[in-house]
């Protein structure tokens, strides 16, 4: 099949995120949670780890067709242990440290997957420990112009939201927020919410997509990280 020419691009839309017609689990209105904004974002160096990298093509095909052993940056393990030290800068810091089956934790509100395959940016409404947080979410390949879209009818093309402590990778949020409801509310456009921090500090989240594909090279599957402050 032919590779696709069309560009993945995910950014948090702003705006209020009023949860108009939404309710919660025991029937009562969901809460209005408030304008969404990068406030959250850890400043930082440039994210352009991709730079000078043509972007990975993607081939929708790939996503259930096994293809060559190569892999993209991001590595094939999505289950792997959260802790493990990727590189010797992570010893230092910890907040480094990351799954070497991923590529690094990025500063700032945007940046490339760790394939080169998308462009990546996001919003939330505030964050504040134990407060109902959501991320808005829209995604186009690394042209940024064409937004992306689920394989197939029902499936979204961002399908988890993972958060962690990364100097405390075993501590996660409540069970209650390991799987925040992600909607798609206009072609490529996402929000996934509400989930709670539980603690203040630093904090990252990490934006799975096609995670049911094969974690290949050409594969629709891929995944970044950000970090995220969560004031005391």
């Amino acid at each position: 099949m032919k590779p696709s020419t069309a560009a993945i691009v995910i950014s948090l839309a702003g705006g209020l995120l009023a949860s108009v017609g939404c309710s919660s689990s025991d029937g009562s209105p969901a809460p209005v949670l408030g304008p969404a904004d990068t406030t959250a974002a850890v400043l930082g160096p440039a994210n352009d780890r991709c730079l000078n990298q043509p972007a990975q093509e993607v081939d929708p095909a790939a996503c259930k067709t096994p293809g060559s052993s190569d892999e993209g940056a991001g590595g094939a393990a999505d289950e792997g242990s959260a802790g493990d030290t990727a590189g010797a800068s992570a010893a230092a810091d910890c907040n480094l440290a990351h799954d070497a089956s991923y590529g690094d934790t990025l500063y700032n509100s945007s940046g490339d997957d760790d394939d080169c395959k998308y462009h990546v940016s996001w919003t939330s409404t505030p964050v504040a420990v134990n407060q109902d947080v959501r991320f808005t979410v829209t995604a186009t390949l690394k042209d940024g112009t064409t937004p992306l879209e689920g394989l197939s009818s029902g499936m979204n093309a961002l399908s988890r939201v993972e958060l962690y402590v990364p100097c405390a990778p075993t501590h996660f949020p409540p069970a209650s927020d390991a799987r925040p409801t992600i909607k798609e509310t206009s072609p490529g456009v996402y929000t996934a919410g509400p989930i709670r921090f539980d603690e203040p500090g630093r904090w990252v989240v990490r934006f799975h997509f096609y995670e049911s594909c094969l974690d290949q090279e050409t594969s629709p599957h891929g995944h970044v990280a950000f970090f995220v402050d969560v004031p005391g």
